[in-house]
């Protein structure tokens, strides 16, 4: 049986959103796939180029062997003005402490 011109033209359509859409939340989780790897101190590039080729495949391994995200840093505490409490610094990836002139992070590697 035929389509009448309107029907296929319908059904193309269809199918051309139907694809848009796809690709849009294709780039979407691609997107949360590098940002979520980054803020995990993973390599968020190679994270991004694996969902890219492996698609949902990609996206099931990353979810399995992502690492878990580091806690956030201590809260400073408040009422204490000591020297030695103003110049403690914390690492912005693993939230332990380091020394005040440290520019790597003695216990992740992190550039501080």
């Amino acid at each position: 049986m035929m389509f009448p011109a309107i029907e296929q033209a319908a059904i193309i359509l269809v199918g051309c959103l139907a694809s848009i859409i796809w690709f849009i939340i294709n780039i979407l989780l691609c997107v949360w796939v590098y940002r979520d790897a980054e803020s995990r101190g993973m390599n968020g590039v190679l994270w991004l180029i694996v969902v890219l080729i492996g698609g949902i495949v990609g996206l099931i391994v990353y979810l399995i062997v992502r690492k878990e995200k580091p806690p956030p840093p201590p809260p400073p505490r408040l009422g204490y003005s000591t020297e030695s409490s103003l110049s403690r610094r914390f690492c912005l990836h693993c939230g332990k402490e380091v020394d005040a002139d440290a520019t790597f992070c003695p216990n992740c590697g992190g550039k501080l």
